[in-house]
């Protein structure tokens, strides 16, 4: 099972392609098959990378979910469907994401990697600044939502 976690700042060259953090590598193992789904994030400043095994899982969840007969829910599925690419990643853990997927993100050099149980998330470092929570808040969630365990 696929635990990413931590954080860890890159910069993404002139060619718009950027390196995976050697401990994601490792992670993805020595079955990994040198494939990652990018998906534009619904609700943050930020891209979702998944291995493909995880993809999985979150697209049987959607379909499980989601009736493409009914007109709302199929707009929903157009919509989804154009938010994510799959993407190949080179033997050195480099991967080229599409520059339409950056500007949406306001993505532009400085970037920080973040892990997320089975994702990693792609963050612009200025959005990441914005969107974290501060320390005394995360205790505050953590005792709310996971009883202080």
């Amino acid at each position: 099972m696929l635990e990413f976690s931590n954080q860890y700042n890159a910069t993404i060259d002139d060619k718009g392609r950027v390196v995976l953090p050697s401990a994601y590598k490792r992670e993805l193992g020595e079955s990994f098959n040198w494939t990652m789904i990018v998906e534009l994030d619904p609700y943050e400043m930020c891209l979702n990378l998944y291995p493909s095994s995880s993809w999985d899982k979150r697209m049987e969840f959607i379909k499980s979910r989601l009736n493409p007969n009914d007109p709302r829910q199929s707009r929903l599925l157009d919509k989804f469907y154009q938010n994510f690419v799959k993407i190949a990643v080179a033997e050195n853990g480099r991967i080229n994401i599409p520059n339409a997927f950056f500007q949406k993100k306001s993505i532009i050099k400085d970037v920080v990697f973040t892990g997320q149980g089975d994702r990693i998330r792609l963050w612009d470092v200025g959005e990441f600044q914005k969107a974290m929570i501060p320390d005394d808040e995360f205790k505050g969630l953590f005792e709310e939502f996971l009883g202080g365990n």
